[in-house]
């Protein structure tokens, strides 16, 4: 079978970018008053897998109420920092 070549230029091969694992802001309702969320303590709470989080990394998103407050020390989307310090925690 024939192989084509890789296209030149930025952007044409899309097929290598690494996305973030996702996880919603109502997953975090697991954890305990005033928690320091990082990927350290979602993989010990076994949210997401070890080797898999320090290869694409991690990424909170605003899906579902959170109602706890919590420090989080991961990127997260705007809605999701919204929601997290309205429940009081903060977003490092």
């Amino acid at each position: 079978m024939l192989r084509l070549p890789f296209r030149r230029g930025k952007g044409r091969n899309k097929v290598f970018k690494k996305k973030p694992i996702t996880i919603n802001i109502k997953v975090l309702n697991i954890f305990p008053k005033s928690s320091v969320i990082d990927i350290k303590t979602l993989t010990d709470r076994h949210v997401v897998d070890l080797a898999e989080a320090k290869i694409y990394g991690v990424k909170v998103l605003g899906d579902g109420e959170i109602l706890i407050p919590l420090e989080v020390k991961l990127p997260v989307s705007k809605g999701a920092k919204k929601k997290i310090e309205k429940a009081g925690g903060s977003v490092i």
